[in-house]
């Protein structure tokens, strides 16, 4: 019976309308505004936390449009990591991921996984491609889940849309790439807390920036290609990430010797 729960509530979200209070646990993708070019994260949450169904194991899968997606991964965060290094096949058309073992889930965490999606240069101002599961397990059918479905928006230009056009936005950084000091301009929908931080290429956060409760409308802060120990980071390929009231936006930027 409550395997069959599972089939009635995935194809559910497969017809873009899941079931939330019928099922065990509620996984929430975003509504994420991007613009060409820029690239975003993804978080996956579940409610409430499964840590008390027995999980040993979940795969998903989730079908991007290649035409606005130029590649995606996955981030090392969430339960996703539990087991250890998990299966991932991540391209511009799919994102895959399995993983599982002996022991079951334990975690206070919510975070089913982060993807990162960069945007094609070219896509199309005005798409709104649908961010849903075309496949989504725990324990291969138990508990049951229900899916509330997201959107990428592709929205806006060079810079800050305007907050009613885009809602949650940052700018690329400026200068890009950084010898030794950039800016970033955002803008916030809405007051309420946020966090803008910068990651590197693995996920792992390198420097908090911006954090607290601001008002709504535009911002800015500085980085001055330092870490949180106040030590100078290595050149490479670094990304900016804004989270307020449950969206995120990122930004890519290469930080020289």
């Amino acid at each position: 019976m409550r395997h069959m729960r599972f089939i009635l509530s995935l194809l559910a979200a497969q017809v873009l309308a899941g079931g939330a209070g019928a099922a065990d646990l509620t996984v929430t993708l975003p509504t994420v505004t991007a613009t060409p070019g820029s690239t975003v994260q993804i978080p996956i949450e579940v409610s409430p936390n499964p840590s008390a169904f027995g999980v040993y194991s979940l795969d998903f899968r989730i079908d991007l449009d290649p035409a606005v997606i130029q590649s995606s991964s996955s981030l090392p965060d969430g339960f996703l990591q539990f087991w250890g290094t998990p299966f991932v096949n991540a391209t511009s058309s799919l994102v895959a991921a399995a993983t599982g073992g002996l022991q079951a889930l334990s975690t206070n965490n919510t975070r089913l996984n982060t993807l990162m999606l960069t945007i094609k240069a070219s896509a199309v101002l005005g798409t709104d491609m649908p961010l849903t599961f075309t496949t989504l397990r725990f324990n291969e059918g138990s508990p049951s889940v229900s899916v509330v479905n997201g959107i990428l928006r592709i929205r806006g230009g060079a810079g800050v849309e305007p907050a009613w056009i885009s809602g949650l936005a940052l700018s690329a950084a400026s200068p890009d790439p950084v010898r030794t000091r950039t800016r970033f301009a955002y803008t916030l929908p809405a007051d309420g807390e946020l966090a803008l931080t910068i990651h590197g290429l693995d996920g792992r956060r390198v420097r908090m920036l911006a954090t607290g409760t601001a008002a709504a409308g535009p911002h800015e802060s500085h980085w001055d290609a330092r870490d949180d120990t106040g030590r100078r980071v290595a050149a490479g390929v670094y990304f900016a990430r804004l989270e307020s009231r449950g969206q995120v936006v990122g930004r890519r930027l290469v930080v020289l010797p």
